[in-house]
């Protein structure tokens, strides 16, 4: 599963997302409306809040691929030594 990102923003910010968007479907939840639009080749949920703000959710930015760091097991050169002295 990917990553989601979610951001608040304006009416008029989701105003602009949804004139460049493709509307896929959108219904009326408890005074919010959730669109579910297909913007910039990536699908994004939208959803107008009833105080006037906009909360935006789409899949994280893919960069480089996500790697575990593993650790180089390092050999010892020197000699082992020992407790008597």
């Amino acid at each position: 599963m990917s990553k989601l990102l979610w951001r608040v923003g304006s009416s008029g910010e989701l105003a602009k997302l949804l004139r460049a968007a493709t509307l896929e479907e959108s219904a009326a939840v408890s005074g919010a409306t959730v669109y579910r639009v297909q913007h910039e080749s990536t699908e994004k949920i939208a959803i107008a809040l009833p105080d006037g703000q906009a909360l935006i959710i789409e899949p994280a930015a893919t960069g480089r691929p996500r790697r575990r760091r593993q650790e180089v097991a390092t050999t010892a050169t020197a000699e082992p030594q020992s407790d008597d002295t």
